[in-house]
């Protein structure tokens, strides 16, 4: 039966705003009458109900690596205290796990901010980096890398009942269960047990009577302290040692100790893996045939970072989202970032059609916005005559810098053609010997596969099976700028994609060729030059194609178009595969790769389940066994 075209009209994918008002200073959440924290000091009651309610500081005096997770992440006060303190412990890791339904605005939180003149530098920081208000998790980094903030945007009920984390402590703070009882229900109660360590600990602002008891059936012994202020009681809590928590991630991060794990590709797959390895203090052992860095598909000139959106906003649409906002803000970061946007035209068809249902739905205006051919020729001239939609957070990049920079933490060997990786078993347990064809070795506790494009058969010849990966070829040309081709000052997809010109060239690409015949010649480049629009085809009509040089590379993807990220050894040997990126690597890539280094330590992965399920690697294998 066909599909109802107007089906996800009027869809809405993005958050409600935090209604407040500021009245003699203080600002309320108006929909529940609550202020955001104590009118008397704000961070010393967050100091003196969470931090010291869950005797934070000499536990992290005591530990390398702390899960913090908290219900409402407000002003994002309770973090700033948090961060204040971690210059006391160099050698701790913490990840903060916080949702929010309704992120405050940005002037908001800075007005909340400036009443903390000692938090300046942390909050600057982290107003600067936070994700955008986008539904689904995210995730930013603080404190050089050694504080992870994941940010879960939507309803706590929902957040916390699919997601699979164990935390040392909690900071219970949702504004009062009297004005806001969705935040308090015996389900998130329960959810909070849940996702609790065995030992684990709590502490709330508030006493109430129904909030001890939901959280005693949840596990918890509680206890009331004396509150802050003007308030008589706070409670605090630890989870009875017999109640453990369920599911993947679900054992204590505080065990873990770093690792070697080797790294088989430094492509932004492997770079991606390799730099959430080192900045959680684990020094990566990244091998690659490559005699240098770009050497693979990771090494063209300019690529683009653009998500892939469907009008039903599914679980990979969810995960484009998420993973270009963390890639953009990466790449500023480390100043891969040429320009922004990045505009989709209104073609191919198939992709008007798209478009046409996107501006009948309501998405966040800084993820996907309309734009008309006036708009677009500021871009790239009068010649566009055809609307789109544009991603504000897209981004033109430079590959080879924004690999380099991840790499940096990372102990690299390059032209390591690995032949085999075999497993040693000792008395002090078992590692990995990868061997190289020119004889060299290195011994590692973990293996990632991350060789895009030649994973396929390295994994063949490991007897790991199942794993469904297709290879394709395709060529980038590097068209020379011409006087009217040098005023594109955006990233620009259509079929195809065009950058703006670097050093007097564009990239232009790409072919798709499952052939498998690698030769780059004037057939593609006439290919790449056909896929864009017969008008802006003109910005070119000069250029002898016969002259244009290019690249060719291949790419690895899977029959869904989904990567493939996690284990796939048997249970605890310690083998992981990270690829199938498909033409989205540098969107995809940084967020995935960040992800598939925590599940290596046993951090946190704070994807969805859903599309935790939409990347195992086996996901096809399980499929056709349910047939």
């Amino acid at each position: 039966m066909a599909e109802n075209p107007n089906m996800h009209d009027g869809a809405i994918y993005r958050l409600a705003s935090a209604p407040v008002t500021i009245r003699d200073g203080v600002m309320r959440a108006t929909d529940v009458d609550d202020v955001y924290f104590s009118v008397e000091n704000g961070l010393a009651e967050s100091r003196h109900v969470f931090l010291d309610g869950n005797d934070l500081i000499k536990r992290m005096r005591d530990a390398t690596h702390l899960v913090i997770a908290e219900t409402g992440f407000g002003s994002g006060l309770n973090l700033l205290a948090v961060m204040s303190v971690m210059a006391d412990f160099p050698a701790l890791h913490v990840d903060f796990i916080s949702v929010e339904s309704r992120p405050l605005a940005h002037e908001h939180m800075e007005f909340l901010h400036r009443q903390f003149p000692e938090l300046t530098t942390h909050a600057d920081a982290l107003r600067a980096g936070l994700p955008p208000a986008w539904p689904g998790h995210h995730l930013q980094t603080l404190c050089d890398g050694r504080l992870s903030l994941h940010l879960l945007y939507g309803d706590v009920a929902d957040c916390l009942a699919g997601a699979r984390f164990s935390a040392d402590a909690w900071f219970l703070d949702g504004f009062s269960p009297a004005k806001n009882p969705e935040m308090w229900t015996a389900t998130v109660l329960a959810d909070i047990g849940r996702l609790t360590a065995p030992g684990g600990t709590m502490a709330s602002f508030t006493a109430a009577a129904s909030v001890r008891n939901g959280l005693t059936d949840a596990g918890f012994s509680v206890e009331k302290r004396p509150g802050f202020g003007r308030k008589r009681d706070m409670i605090v809590g630890r989870k009875l040692a017999h109640t453990h928590p369920t599911g993947p991630h679900a054992a204590s991060a505080t065990v873990n100790n770093p690792m070697r794990v080797g790294v088989i590709g430094a492509g932004i797959g492997g770079a991606a893996v390799a730099y959430g390895l080192s900045r959680r203090g684990v020094t990566p052992i990244v091998l690659d045939a490559g005699a240098a860095l770009g050497a693979g598909a990771s090494g063209n000139q300019l690529a683009l970072q653009t998500p892939r959106l469907a009008v039903d906003h599914n679980p990979a649409s969810r995960m484009s989202a998420s993973c270009l906002a963390y890639a953009a803000r990466l790449a500023d970061h480390v100043g891969a970032s040429r320009t922004c946007p990045v505009i989709a035209l209104d073609c191919p068809d198939r992709e008007a059609i798209r478009h046409d249902k996107f501006r009948r739905q309501h998405w966040p205006p800084d993820l996907i916005r309309s734009m008309d051919r006036h708009h677009i020729a500021d871009h790239a001239g009068p010649s566009v005559q055809q609307g789109g939609v544009s991603y504000e957070y897209g981004r033109v990049i430079a590959p080879r810098e924004m690999v380099a920079a991840l790499l940096e933490g990372a102990e690299t060997h390059w032209g390591f053609a690995v032949t085999d990786i075999a497993r040693v078993v000792g008395d002090e347990g078992s590692v990995f010997v990868v061997r190289a064809k020119d004889g060299r070795q290195v011994m590692v506790d973990a293996v990632v596969h991350a060789q895009g494009a030649g994973m396929g058969p390295m994994l063949q010849a490991a007897g790991i099976t199942g794993v469904a990966l297709d290879v394709t070829s395709g060529q980038v040309s590097h068209m020379p700028a011409t006087p009217i081709s040098q005023g594109i000052t955006a990233g620009f997809s259509f079929g195809g994609y065009l950058t703006p010109a670097e050093d007097g060239l564009h990239e232009l690409g790409a072919t798709f060729d499952r052939s498998g015949a690698m030769q780059c010649n004037e057939q593609g480049t006439r290919h790449n030059l056909e896929l864009l629009p017969t008008e802006m085809q003109a910005l070119f009509a000069d250029v002898d194609l016969a002259s244009v040089e290019g690249r060719i590379s291949q790419r690895a993807s899977t029959p869904d178009r989904n990567p493939i990220m996690g284990p796939v050894g048997d249970e605890g040997q310690g083998i992981y595969v990270f690829g199938a990126l498909g033409a989205r690597g540098f969107t995809l890539a940084p967020l995935l790769g960040d992800m598939m280094a925590a599940d290596i330590l046993q951090r946190p992965v704070t994807l969805e389940p859903a599309i935790q399920r939409l990347l195992d690697p086996f996901r096809f294998r399980m499929r056709a066994s349910r047939l």
